[in-house]
Parts: C-alpha cells; sequence; structure tokens
C-alpha cells in the first residue's frame, strides 16, 4: 500500500502540472478570444452569455478532447472535457464536469487576473489565476473538503472505499515563467481520518497529518517534502501507534524517475524517542517491490522507542511489556533482500520482562564494525537471569560481517555449579546474500558440563534430586518458528544416563510453549530414584524409554514411555512395604497377598523378579501395559521368593492428572487411592 501511495503522489503531481499547463492556458486563450478587447471588468452581474465547444485543444504536449464551456450572465459557468491526454496518460477516466462561479475577471493590455469558485464531483475550491508578461500562474485552495467524495473520482486507488470518516485541506500553486522550470508548492491537511482494511491489516482513527512541498523542473521531478503525523491512531499489520501528544516529523528531498523515487536527502524525527537521517531508493511501475534504504545514524532512545515503535513488533514473540533503559545507535544497509550491512552501538542497555519474569539482562553493552576485522568488536553485560538462572556478569569477543555476528572464539558462563560453554555461535539475518527469508539462520555449538540438577530443579521449582547434566549441542537449526537442536544431550542422574535427542521447541518465550522430544533411560539406579521422591525403597537398575514426548505449557500432552528391569539383570531384588503400597496405588488394585495378613505384617521389603511399567498419554488419559497382561490386568511388578507379592494394575485406562495428583501425593507422604480391583 505505501508504494501504490507514491504512484498516486507522482501521478498527482504529473497531473496537476499537465492540468494547470492545459487548463490555464486554455482557459486564457478562450477569454481573451471571447472578450476579444482589453478591458477591465471589476465585478460579475453583467457577464456575456458565452458557449464553447471544440474536438481537441492542444496546449504544447497536452491535448484535451471534447472540450466544452459555457458562461451564463450571472457569473455562473460549466467547463468540461472527455479526456486529456499527456506523454501517454489519461485523467480520472474519461469526463470530468467543473461547475463554478465568476467573481472576479481583469483584463489588460498584458495581464489577466481571474477569480473564481469550483465545484466538481462533491469537492469544492477556490482558483485564481493570473497571467502576466509571459508568467503563468494558478493557485486552487480547497478547505474543509470531505475525504469520502474522492471516491467519486476513477482511477484512483481502491484505498479509498476503506475511508469512513475524515477531511482533507489543500492548497496548490503552480506557476510557468519562459526560459525557466514549471514550479509547483503544494500544503496538504488531513483531519480526524478515519479508515480499515476489510482484514483488518491496516486502520486509523482521528488521523492528523500534514504534509507541505514544492516540485521543479519542466517534468516536476525535483521534489522536496516535509510532514508530520500529528495525532491519532494507526495500524499497520503488527505495527500500531497512537501520536497523540507525541508526533513523528519527517522531511525529504526526492527525485522521480521512470522507475524509481530517489531520496538522496531523509530525516525523520522523534525527538523524545527516535532520530533517524539516510536515504532511500523506492521502485516504482514494475520495480514496486524493490527498495533500499542508506542509514546514516538511526538512534534509539529507551524506553519511549521501545513503547512507541518496538513493543507493538515484539508483541507477536510475547516480548511486549519489558522495561527497557538505555541507548542504541545504527547505521548500514537494509534492502528488499534484507539487512545488508551495519555499525551497531548499545550504551547501557537494560532489557527486564517485569510482567512475566522471564529474563533480565542489564548494563549491555557492545560496539559492532561489521566487516572490520582490525576493530576489535565486543559484548559486555553486568547481569543476566533466565528465570531463576542466575549467570551474572560476562563479556564475549565477536567476528560480524554485514548480515551476520558470530562469536570470535569459545565463551564459557558459569552455570547452577557446573558450567555451559558456547564453541561456536553464528547468527545470519534474514536477507543475507539475497535471499528472502524471514528468519535468522543460527550456527550454535554448545556444550553442558557437570551442571548441578539439585540447583535446577529448585530454580525451575520441581522435586529436588541429586545428579550432573552434561551434553553437547553439535547444531541448532530455525526454520518456520521451530528451533530444533541437532545431535543429543545426555543427563547423568541417578547412578545412570538420560540421553535426549529430537529435541525442538516453538514459542519458548511466547504464549503456549511447545516442546517435542525423546528420551532414552538408561541403567538408572531405583533406589536413588525412589527415595528422591520419597516413593519408597526399591533397589535394582531401571532402564527406559519416553518416546514421541510432546509438551505443551511445560505440561505433557502426549508421549509413549516404559520404565523397566533392564533384561540383563538376574536375581531378585528388593522393595519396601511403603514402595508395594504405592506402587499399588498406581494400578488401581491391591496386591496378591494382602498385606493386611498377620503374616506379611512381619515383612518390611519383599523380593521382586522384575518391574515394568508403560503409559501412553492420549486425550489426558494414560493407557497402562505391563510386563504382561490378561483381559483383566497387566503385571506390574514379578514377585520372588518368600512371602511372594505380585502387583496388577486393574485400571487399564487412568485419567492424567489424576495420576500426576497422585504421584505428588506419593512424594509428599500422603495417602492416595486410585481405583479398586478384585478381591484377594
Amino acid at each position: 500500500m505505501p508504494l501504490r501511495m507514491l504512484n498516486l503522489l507522482k501521478r498527482s503531481i504529473n497531473d496537476a502540472n499537465r492540468l494547470a499547463k492545459a487548463g490555464a492556458g486554455a482557459l486564457v486563450f478562450l477569454l481573451l478570444c471571447c472578450f476579444g478587447v482589453p478591458q477591465s471588468v471589476a465585478s460579475p452581474g453583467n457577464w456575456p452569455e458565452l458557449r464553447f465547444s471544440a474536438d481537441a485543444v492542444e496546449f504544447r504536449d497536452i491535448r484535451l478532447s471534447q472540450v466544452g464551456a459555457a458562461l451564463a450572465e450571472d457569473g455562473s459557468f460549466e467547463l468540461s472535457f472527455q479526456r486529456l491526454q499527456g506523454s501517454g496518460e489519461s485523467y480520472a477516466g474519461t469526463g470530468l464536469l467543473v461547475e463554478g462561479v465568476l467573481r472576479e475577471l481583469r483584463l489588460a493590455d498584458d495581464a489577466v487576473e481571474l477569480r473564481s469558485e469550483l465545484r466538481a464531483r462533491g469537492l469544492s475550491a477556490e482558483l485564481t489565476l493570473v497571467s502576466q508578461a509571459g508568467r503563468l500562474q494558478a493557485d486552487l485552495v480547497a478547505e474543509a473538503q470531505p475525504f469520502a467524495s474522492l471516491r467519486s473520482f476513477e482511477g484512483l486507488p481502491p484505498e479509498l472505499e476503506w475511508v469512513n470518516g475524515g477531511a482533507f485541506d489543500i492548497g496548490v500553486a503552480w506557476w510557468q515563467t519562459p526560459g525557466e522550470p514549471a514550479g509547483l508548492s503544494f500544503r496538504l491537511a488531513l483531519g480526524q481520518l478515519a479508515f480499515d482494511s476489510p482484514d483488518g491489516r491496516f486502520a486509523g482513527a482521528s488521523l492528523r497529518f500534514a504534509l507541505e512541498g514544492s516540485a521543479r523542473g519542466d517534468d516536476l521531478s525535483r521534489l522536496r517534502l516535509a510532514g508530520a503525523v500529528e495525532g491519532g491512531e494507526l495500524l499497520i499489520d503488527d505495527f500500531y501507534r497512537n501520536f497523540d501528544g507525541a508526533g513523528l516529523a519527517f522531511k525529504a528531498a526526492a527525485h522521480w524517475t521512470d522507475t524509481a523515487l530517489e531520496i538522496p536527502s531523509l530525516q525523520v524525527r522523534d525527538d523524545a524517542a527516535l532520530s533517524l537521517d539516510g536515504s532511500a531508493v523506492l521502485g516504482l511501475g514494475a520495480r514496486s517491490d524493490d527498495w533500499s534504504l542508506e542509514v546514516d545514524r538511526l538512534q534509539l532512545q529507551f524506553p519511549l522507542a521501545y513503547r512507541r515503535y518496538l513493543e507493538p513488533l515484539a508483541a507477536a514473540w510475547t516480548l511486549d511489556g519489558l522495561e527497557l533503559t538505555g541507548r542504541l545507535s545504527w547505521n548500514g544497509s537494509w534492502s528488499s533482500d534484507g539487512l545488508q550491512s551495519g555499525d551497531l552501538d548499545l550504551r547501557d542497555l537494560s532489557i527486564v520482562d517485569t510482567h512475566r519474569g522471564r529474563f533480565a539482562l542489564t548494563g549491555l553493552e557492545t560496539e559492532l564494525r561489521p566487516g572490520d576485522h582490525a576493530f576489535e568488536s565486543r559484548l559486555s553485560w553486568r547481569g543476566l537471569i533466565f528465570g531463576r538462572i542466575n549467570l551474572g556478569a560476562g563479556e564475549a569477543a565477536l567476528d560480524s560481517e554485514p548480515g551476520a555476528i558470530a562469536l570470535s572464539k569459545p565463551l564459557p558462563l558459569d552455570v547452577l555449579g557446573g558450567q555451559m560453554r558456547l564453541e561456536q555461535l553464528k547468527v545470519m539475518l534474514p536477507g543475507r546474500g539475497g535471499g528472502a527469508g524471514e528468519e535468522p539462520d543460527i550456527q550454535l555449538q554448545a556444550s553442558l558440563d557437570q551442571v548441578d540438577i539439585e540447583q535446577l530443579t529448585a530454580a525451575f521449582g520441581w522435586p529436588s534430586f541429586r545428579g550432573r547434566l552434561s551434553g553437547e549441542i553439535p547444531g541448532v537449526s530455525l526454520e518456520n518458528g521451530v528451533l530444533r537442536v541437532e545431535g543429543e544431550i545426555r543427563v547423568r542422574v541417578f547412578d545412570g544416563l538420560i540421553t535426549l535427542q529430537n529435541l525442538s521447541m516453538e514459542r519458548p518465550f511466547g504464549v503456549l510453549p511447545s516442546l517435542a522430544a525423546d528420551l532414552e533411560v538408561h541403567d538408572l539406579d531405583l533406589d536413588q530414584l525412589t527415595q528422591t521422591f520419597s516413593f519408597g525403597h526399591i533397589s535394582g537398575r531401571l532402564d527406559g524409554h519416553v518416546r514421541d514426548l510432546r509438551m505443551l505449557d511445560w505440561k505433557p500432552v502426549a508421549f509413549d514411555a516404559w520404565l523397566g528391569t533392564p533384561t540383563d539383570q538376574g536375581g531378585s531384588k528388593d522393595i519396601s512395604r511403603q514402595a508395594v503400597n504405592n506402587l499399588t496405588t498406581i494400578g488401581g488394585g491391591p496386591v496378591t497377598a494382602a498385606l493386611t495378613n498377620p503374616l506379611m505384617r512381619m515383612f518390611s521389603n519383599f523380593s521382586y523378579r522384575r518391574v515394568g511399567l508403560g503409559c501412553r498419554l492420549v486425550d489426558y488419559v494414560c493407557e497402562l501395559r505391563g510386563l504382561s497382561g490378561n483381559p483383566e490386568s497387566v503385571l506390574i511388578l514379578e514377585g520372588a521368593g518368600i512371602p511372594k507379592i505380585t502387583i496388577r494394575a486393574y485400571n487399564r485406562r487412568i485419567d492424567w492428572p489424576q495420576m500426576v495428583a497422585n504421584l505428588l501425593a506419593v512424594s509428599a507422604g500422603d495417602e492416595i487411592r486410585t481405583g479398586d480391583g478384585p478381591d484377594s
């Protein structure tokens, strides 16, 4: 839409030039012919009654077809033509009728001065026309014109149908002096403009906009503009801004060509938040998708720059509601192919997620000089917190190219009693190298070494247990908004190993973040695991998997899991009375030999040969499976020795939220109940 408006501005200037040349020249010619001899007429009332028609009237390279004119004694007149031609263009489709009243006409030997009122298609204006000593000038002024009246003109942008309120003032002055280029000046003011597009992407309410400019040259191709958005609300896709009390001003010098609008000088000012100096080229016609912007200096002052210009765009990533302080300066190149290059300076920038408490970055400072390898680019910060994980202060050495930034050497970070080491991190911005992607390309290699899981679980508010987390991330990719981790992450915990593969995340800091992964469990110590969660003592080892895991808002919504005794583990293992009780409640049935039997009361521990429990979560229902099964139940624990116990699950389908509540109750030492099986 903005480029179509530029095309409209160019065409409007050209049409004003042609109309001024054709209309002013033709009208002066007609008046001289009709009145014949020099004379002076001071006021209307005794106008001669005139009628004029012609198949065509030509003035230089302008041709008006099917021209008609009529003047009544009271000074009212009509002017009409069917088509205006010049350089192969036409104005307002076919047919234009202008009505009006002559208020004053002065004729002299070498001068003509005319003042009149004009009306055309619901619009009205005042016209002053002066021809003297070969110089011709026309001034047109219209005040408080309803914007909706423009809809009656053919050939204007269809976006005018979006307008549902507002008015405009306009003033245009055109002059032509022999031996000199033509000149045009104009002013435009929009008041209380209201519009909305059918798809809801574009809207405005109570907009106030002022624009003034001038053009010189025979083709009026050299243009100067100055304007401001003075108030009202504006929505453009994801960008929203209320300009009341804080407008946005701009100045520009431009030059029209057949294929582009070249802007060698551009200034944009919001003194309390933003300032920009640069140049631009905007393609027109067949090149309307091509544009480039060369920024000599862009400066953003926070927090106002964030609130006024960045927060509406950041909301798509749920990065709204942040508190920003500091300053950002940038210069470089941007184009329709993406961000090409840029020198970036940050001074004491702090970003704090006070609304959601997800992260905080304080004292960020950097100087980047892309492509200047003799310059040592660095990034430093005083504080960095993700959730409840404090990474402290840090400094990174950077190497940057136009459109890309990378670590020049590995970056170690102390985290939760261990270390995270970024071996490689490179971010290539969208459009680098002529591409048209909308997402950055990320290259990441990292490792985790001996991170304390007890501190990690405390940071996330999870049940506390001991262990160490280590692993490698050989690569990360970002595609269609999905962050994928290549390779596997190894977690050493409970004297065993858990590996994560096929890890991917969507909206990690957004609304309803999602995660997908596959986990393999190898040789966990059941004693450490069960004692950590107050489940009761179970000796032995544990293998298993959690495949096709899907989490939404960090809560499981789907998976296929199995945990059981390794096939290569022989002999019998021990299980405590408390663990038997808790494992029984998960299956929803009693043990084969009731623990309340007087003989069973003598034992606090029992022997077992194998344990195995699987769950397939679908639609918040856990479908249980065990070591074996029959139509009534599945075997969860196979006993051994004397006394021999067997635990079976009689509820094959268990409500997942209730099961989670039961497990939490087990870890807290509470009594739970999940169902009843047949009597022993």
